[in-house]
């Protein structure tokens, strides 16, 4: 089976979230190749419904078809010529092409202008002048993303635009909840349940996690104590075309109205104020909705949830992956990963 090699560019505040993102989505583990590159090896007949996957990553800033990589990367422009010589560039014959830089870290010191064109000779040169510069509507992208740590040269396949969310964010919603979540933080979690249909979301406020799991083309049921709350998350999945996806059903997180096995996945924002720390024993909201997790959720179903830095997961529930994020202040927020049943 043919097999392509992906180079993921993740953000620069929380990397390894990126990456435990970009895992659980791909549902294959990342070769960390400096501290925001990673590579993936993926069959090339399925890369466009991955790459769709990586798309609605939160944390993955850009995806490139990796051609070439140094983890010993050089200042001299010269070495970058050398690097994409190195590559077969068959997708480039008789096509044009323009090269993108991306230096992290300020590194190497050499102008992106003039990195740019050695990538650029580099490729002319490896495919023998049967390529074309075009810096004004190029057919191809060739990347270079480099730092201290890393050079990576290939064809850019993605490149998420940073204000892709800002449609859905709390200002355009017709109901809004003093605790909700960003789109964003609602997405990571999403994400990190493994996109698996359908999900549930047993804190759903005003909906945001749910309306995140709609846009990724997933079903959603959300429950809330709160009835007022549950009629706002309903309005703002009207108001987002989600409403045919997603259900809201009014009910206690810790006495689940569902029946046995129903979701393969849970993402969900506890309130903080009421959840005490969890020992695995009845008790507490999340202690008693974590308890609830067994008989509703599948065997082998992910719960992504985010607590508060100061509890912890413990006995049975103790999370299998967890990614600390500093908020401000002295506020630490910990996105956790549990596995059911194993």
């Amino acid at each position: 089976m043919k097999e392509i090699t992906l180079c993921l560019l993740t953000s620069g505040l929380q990397p390894l979230l990126g990456a435990g993102e970009a895992e659980a989505v791909l549902g294959r583990p990342l070769s960390q190749l400096s501290r925001r590159l990673y590579l993936v090896s993926v069959p090339s007949h399925c890369a466009g419904n991955l790459l769709r996957a990586l798309y609605d990553c939160v944390m993955v800033q850009e995806v490139v078809a990796a051609k070439a990589w140094s983890r010993e990367p050089s200042a001299e422009a010269g070495f970058y010529r050398e690097l994409a010589q190195q590559c077969s560039w068959g997708e480039l014959e008789g096509r044009t092409f323009a090269v993108a830089v991306r230096k992290l870290e300020g590194f190497p010191p050499a102008p992106s202008t003039e990195l740019a064109a050695s990538v650029a000779d580099g490729v002319s040169a490896a495919l023998g002048g049967r390529c074309k510069v075009d810096l004004e509507r190029p057919q191809v992208i060739v990347s270079l993303v480099v730092s201290r740590g890393a050079a990576v040269v290939g064809l850019r396949l993605l490149r998420a635009r940073g204000d892709r969310y800002r449609l859905r964010s709390k200002r355009y919603k017709p109901y809004g909840h003093p605790a909700s979540l960003t789109p964003e933080d609602a997405g990571v979690l999403v994400n990190l349940a493994g996109r698996r249909s359908p999900l549930l979301d047993p804190f759903c406020g005003s909906g945001t996690v749910l309306i995140e799991a709609c846009v990724r083309g997933l079903e959603a049921v959300g429950l809330d104590i709160d009835r007022r709350a549950a009629r706002g998350a309903y309005a703002n999945l009207k108001h987002f075309s989600c409403d045919a996806w997603a259900h809201v059903v009014v009910g206690d997180a810790r006495a689940l109205p569902f029946r046995p096995g129903a979701f393969p996945a849970v993402a969900t924002n506890p309130p903080y104020g009421r959840v005490l720390k969890g020992t695995g024993e009845p008790g507490g909201l999340l202690s008693a909705f974590l308890r609830e997790c067994s008989t509703v959720v599948a065997s082998g179903a992910k719960v992504a949830l985010v607590r508060p830095a100061h509890l912890d997961l413990e006995g049975p529930w103790r999370a299998a992956r967890e990614y600390s994020v500093r908020v401000h202040g002295g506020l630490t927020r910990v996105f956790a990963v549990i596995e059911v049943g194993r």
